[in-house]
């Protein structure tokens, strides 16, 4: 501890409500406990490297180009491209903040529209920030279940059941983290019905949209109106460390004030990585998110009948991502079973880290060759039945 941080504790000082209560998620403090030669099921993150044209692109813009702020929602030549990507909302330039990372689009957007005391519908089982997320805006997390008996499909009975009179959003991920679940058309038309002249605002999370293993995703947007999109090119292109993520929306007051928020957070993006991320809608950047489905769907398909055939355990198709839920219920609990994988160099998510519904489940992420996926079903194998 630094002398600096001594004195604040000493202090005594109490956190302001907002950050009370809020921990790293259990996907880190597995992660950060890996034993040496740890094979990572646990973090979602592509190992695919990142395309050598963007890096390329990247050396050229950081050697001979001068790579000052850029105006605080980025690049008028990349929004302008970003808002290309959904023509069905016909966007102005205004309606796109590039910021960093989807995390921060999602923050912002959150801050942005959540008042003190309102509800956020969150779906369970879902990606832990989501709750944060809201706590920090001071608003109320309510959940709405993706049924287990039901493979986390969509319930629209489950999630009219979670409206209240003080709801102000909801969140949906489509392809899921963690479930790997795609939300239908139907789902989407049913979600737009629901919310349909109540004046909540729906925030979609659609990192995960160019990773998908049948047809493409709908995006929420193309439904209802007062939809807000936070994505990024983290997951469909492994720039996870580069931090380019984007706010969209037709909703120009929402927008304006992303726009603000975003200049305070962070005041802009990386201009070297905005730069070279004008060319993520090439089409050799299309190729190779093309190849890189072509992987991930294999992968998917080879780990979930190797946990059938070596473990004879159940885990769930994945449509998307790369993230399937492998059920050990019949191992015990969740967290235990995952803690045996642990000390056998195999590191998992328990289901509980993203929420009640995924008890009694694994969250296993196939960002790994087939050598790796079979030696840590192997290791897996071990730890749980021998």
């Amino acid at each position: 501890m630094s002398l600096g941080m001594e004195k604040a504790a000493n202090t005594g000082l109490v956190l302001p409500k907002r950050l009370q209560g809020l921990q790293p998620t259990l996907i880190r403090q597995f992660f950060e406990r890996a034993l040496p030669d740890s094979i990572n099921f646990g973090l979602g993150e592509p190992d695919l490297p990142t395309p050598d044209f963007l890096r390329q692109e990247a050396a050229r813009v950081t050697l001979e180009e001068q790579n000052g702020y850029t105006s605080h929602p980025g690049l008028p030549a990349l929004r302008d491209k970003i808002a290309e990507q959904y023509p069905h909302l016909d966007l102005p330039r205004t309606g796109v903040v590039v910021t960093c990372g989807s995390q921060e689009a999602m923050t912002a957007a959150l801050l942005s529209i959540v008042d003190i005391g309102d509800d956020v519908l969150v779906p369970d089982p879902s990606f832990p920030a989501y709750d944060s997320c809201v706590r920090i805006a001071q608003g109320n997390p309510v959940l709405y279940r993706l049924p287990a008996e039901k493979d986390f499909a969509f319930d629209i009975e489950e999630f009219k059941r979670a409206i209240t009179p003080k709801t102000k959003a909801a969140v949906v991920i489509s392809p899921s983290n963690p479930t790997g679940k795609i939300f239908t058309e139907s789902d989407l038309k049913q979600i737009a019905e629901a919310l349909k002249d109540t004046g909540i605002y729906l925030i979609s999370d659609e990192i995960y949209s160019d990773l998908y293993f049948g047809e493409r995703p709908r995006s929420a947007s193309e439904f209802y109106d007062r939809t807000v999109i936070v994505t990024g090119l983290s997951k469909s292109l492994s720039m996870t460390g580069w931090r380019l993520g984007w706010a969209a929306s037709g909703q120009a007051d929402v927008m304006q004030a992303i726009h603000v928020l975003h200049g305070f957070l962070t005041v802009c993006a990386s201009t070297v990585t905005q730069k070279a991320s004008l060319l993520a809608w090439t089409d050799e950047a299309e190729a190779w998110k093309e190849q890189a489905r072509e992987i991930y769907k294999k992968r998917g398909e080879f780990l979930v009948d190797l946990f059938d055939k070596e473990l004879g355990l159940r885990a769930t198709a994945p449509e998307g991502a790369f993230y399937t839920m492998l059920d050990v219920r019949s191992l015990g609990e969740d967290l235990e079973v995952a803690e045996k994988c642990l000390q056998n160099r195999v590191v998992t998510v328990p289901g509980v880290a993203f929420g009640q519904e995924a008890k009694g489940f694994l969250r296993i992420s196939f960002c790994n060759t087939e050598e790796r996926l079979a030696e840590g079903v192997k290791r897996m194998k071990e730890a749980l039945f021998d």
